[in-house]
């Protein structure tokens, strides 16, 4: 084992991204942090990216999964064949600095009480604002994105704990997987950071924010919106953030008063858009509500495998959550048209 530079395992999960993906990988080779492989999983992909990292990149591990696993259960697939210490996430529609991954090592080296470490992530496409500072949550489930839209003025230079690590480039240390398990594949996409992030803080670990870490993401190159994916969207966030709920708050009456509060703003939300006519949003509202009922003895039994996780004291978590529901900023930023997917 090599203490001073530590094997880093960075995994890439890929479904038709072969576009973006050349150039992620085409930066990551110029990666300064001289111990990391590189893993990408191809979930069942029918564009040319297997060919792509066939031809130009031989140093990368390829893992065919065959068809779509989604973001969750594609990084499990792809774990099972890393051997870091520490398993670094990367979505394929990044661009690294050179520096990203030695400088999450480095301090991730210095902060043993670390499970994951959150990038300064970018847009790609305006490089001077920020897609994420690490990630926030308020005790009712609602998750944005630390910083999102604001110019980065060095506001958020400073090394900090933060509630997740956005998943689009994070760094874990291996032996909390192993401890805590990775993540549930149930969720196929969305949420599945914050649950991780979450049960590592039920286990006593922390969560920390590195800004001496920059990765650019490019939301605009990929078809993210598109009209005719808003029910999936909706539901696959709305039915993530109620399990991570149900799995994870010790507190039977805060779990109540949570699911509460997403079912109001849930009415709120289906009232707005219905108004705008978006019927796709509505129908995803309820496949997530229908899906939870149909599934809520299953979430009941992960719920007490978490529960037995329980190394910290619940009200040291939730002062690390925000208490007043940031599901009402959210909605002000939908009506507004700032935001457009719903957190």
């Amino acid at each position: 084992m090599n203490k001073k530079n530590p094997l880093v395992s960075v995994l890439i999960v890929n479904y038709n991204g072969g576009a973006v993906l050349d150039s992620c990988l085409a930066s990551l080779k110029k990666t300064d942090y001289p111990n990391f492989e590189t893993i990408v999983v191809d979930n069942g992909s029918t564009d040319e990216s297997i060919k792509m990292i066939k031809k130009k990149y031989k140093w990368v591990i390829l893992s065919e999964a065959k068809k779509n696993l989604g973001f969750a259960a594609g990084n499990n697939f792809a774990y099972k064949s890393s051997g870091g210490e520490y398993i670094a996430l990367l979505n394929g529609d990044t661009e690294v600095e050179p520096g990203w991954l030695r400088k999450l090592v480095e301090f991730a080296q210095k902060h043993k009480d670390g499970a994951a470490f959150a990038a300064k992530v970018l847009f790609f496409d305006d490089k001077k604002t920020l897609n994420s500072a690490g990630g926030l949550c308020d005790w009712y489930g609602f998750s944005p994105l630390r910083g999102t839209f604001e110019k980065d003025e060095g506001q958020y230079d400073s090394p900090d704990m933060v509630f997740y690590a956005h998943g689009a480039a994070m760094m874990i240390r291996r032996e909390t997987i192993e401890k805590i398990g990775f993540f549930d594949e149930d969720y196929f996409i969305y949420h599945e950071e914050l649950d991780f992030c979450w049960r590592a803080w039920i286990f006593g670990y922390k969560v920390y924010y590195v800004p001496g870490s920059v990765v650019y993401h490019k939301l605009k190159q990929r078809n993210f919106y598109a009209p005719e994916k808003r029910a999936q969207r909706q539901f696959l966030v709305k039915k993530n953030r109620i399990s991570t709920l149900i799995k994870n708050h010790k507190s039977l009456s805060l779990l109540t008063a949570s699911l509460l509060v997403n079912f109001i703003v849930s009415l709120g939300e289906t009232v707005f858009y219905l108004s705008k006519g978006d019927l796709q949003t509505i129908k995803g509202t309820f496949m997530a509500y229908f899906w939870n009922v149909k599934h809520f003895r299953k979430d009941w039994k992960k719920r007490k495998r978490v529960q037995k996780l329980y190394m910290a004291d619940e009200v040291y978590i939730l002062k690390r959550m925000k208490r007043f529901p940031v599901a009402i900023d959210i909605f002000k930023g939908i009506i507004s048209g700032k935001l457009s997917l719903p957190l």
